[in-house]
């Protein structure tokens, strides 16, 4: 296959992609710092308090008397700090925040028009359900594409491109942009490949989920101490650091208590750890360590923390931010080097 034909696949490929590429790459740069959004915005609903408290099953009683048929996960629960909730039903998605001092419910919101929540499924939809996420899974390819075949495409001078060896000569508009084009899809071109690829497999996994119906939780009410429950845990498996709580949705289910493991690769994620309570009596019942998971495993768990840098610290979220906005410029320089080819503009 000829250059002519590469530039041919790869303009179109990125014409494809550009459009929702650009709104991707802007949400995707805002995503990268959700937790620290969250920590901002919830500051108003914490309650301030001196006491190292943490009444976990008053507070699990007090969420599961208030919504009976909601699934319900534990978000935060450290010692003295407000007790968050996430609440899950087929239709709608709320935050409850709980004094970790009487286990009161102090306030509650919705999770669905929250900021981060908001742009969240924007990126993974466009607020257009089941048609947006297969927009959004299609456009990935496209722009999967666009990054091999520019690849193939530049291959003879991505080295220079690198050593900052190509002019950029602004008498020519074609040519610097396409000099700045070549400069930016060079340099993040590694971590691009990540992202994308990444994204690719999770909008996948969107679109399957979005293909089927929706089942209505049937929470029972947990029996047992959760609190207890911790503690053992801590006894019985002393590297592992709790940070995520599973309530069951059904009678058939159990406590999924996720979290951490000493020595856990980075790229792993948490969620992937599952220590197994059951809700009536507290015995643990199982565990499931990432480490010791199979390749296909360890593939699905590392998809999450590679997509969104959740690794690494404030350094990888400030690269992921920078290389997120890098789609947009690239749909935008590449679609004024199409139409500078097609003689569109002047």
């Amino acid at each position: 296959m000829n250059n002519r034909v590469l530039l041919k696949y790869h303009s179109y490929f990125g014409i494809i992609a550009g459009i929702i590429l650009f709104a991707l790459g802007i949400t995707g740069s805002v995503l990268v710092f959700t937790d620290d959004i969250d920590l901002l915005i919830f500051e108003k609903y914490e309650v301030k308090s001196e006491s190292e408290a943490l009444q976990l099953d008053k507070a699990i009683s007090e969420v599961q008397r208030e919504f009976p048929e909601w699934s319900t996960r534990i978000i935060k629960f450290e010692k003295g700090k407000t007790i968050l909730f996430n609440l899950r039903r087929p239709e709608a998605r709320k935050y409850a925040f709980v004094d970790p001092v009487t286990g009161k419910i102090t306030n509650v919101i919705s999770a669905t028009s929250h900021f981060t929540k908001w742009i969240l499924k924007f990126h993974y939809s466009l607020h257009a359900g089941i048609t947006g996420r297969i927009l959004i899974f299609i456009a990935g390819i496209a722009f999967f594409l666009s990054l091999i075949t520019g690849i193939i495409l530049y291959r003879k001078v991505i080295i220079k491109t690198l050593l900052f060896k190509i002019k950029v000569k602004s008498n020519n508009k074609r040519n610097y942009y396409s000099a700045l084009h070549r400069y930016v899809g060079v340099w993040s071109l590694l971590l691009n490949l990540v992202i994308v690829f990444t994204g690719v497999f999770l909008a996948y996994k969107v679109v399957t989920s979005g293909l089927k119906k929706a089942v209505e939780p049937t929470p029972p009410t947990v029996e047992t101490s959760m609190e207890a429950a911790l503690n053992n845990i801590k006894k019985e498996h002393p590297d592992f650091t709790p940070t995520y709580l599973r309530l069951p949705s059904s009678n058939q289910g159990s406590i999924t208590v996720n979290g951490i493991f000493k020595g856990d690769s980075f790229y792993l994620s948490e969620y992937y750890n599952k220590i197994s309570v059951d809700y009536k009596t507290g015995e643990l019942i199982g565990i499931n360590k990432i480490e010791e998971a199979d390749f296909s495993t360890k593939f699905n768990s590392s998809i999450l923390p590679l997509h969104y840098g959740q690794y690494g610290g404030i350094f990888s979220k400030v690269l992921y931010c920078l290389i997120g906005l890098s789609g947009p410029f690239l749909s935008i320089t590449g679609y004024f080097i199409w139409l500078k080819r097609k003689k569109l503009i002047t």
